[in-house]
């Protein structure tokens, strides 16, 4: 579940998800590195090319330490998500009828 809302000052808040281990950092030249630590079911050279000139980035470098996805590789990007464990409460007595209290 993604929560966004204009309280949060233009964070977005991840629940139960653990932050992404990719490493970026921009650079002034070079292209685009990637260096992937594991193999990758998702992400490739052309598709991370593609993410990267969204937010028209050219020189960078990447390492992939766990299979990672998209929405992953964007979330380091932009370095403003906030990963937060949750717990899930559930008031049984809003199930049960007022006849049977």
């Amino acid at each position: 579940a993604v929560v966004s809302t204009q309280s949060t000052g233009g964070f977005v808040i991840r629940l139960n998800k653990v932050t992404p281990n990719i490493t970026f950092r921009k650079k002034e030249k070079g292209g685009i590195n990637l260096t992937c630590v594991v193999p990758q079911s998702e992400l490739d050279l052309n598709s991370v090319k593609q993410i990267l000139s969204e937010y028209r980035i050219s020189n960078a470098d990447i390492i992939l330490k766990e299979d990672s996805s998209c929405d992953d590789l964007i979330d380091v990007i932009e370095g403003n998500r906030v990963y937060i464990p949750c717990i899930y409460v559930l008031n049984k007595i809003d199930q049960i009828s007022i006849e049977e209290l």
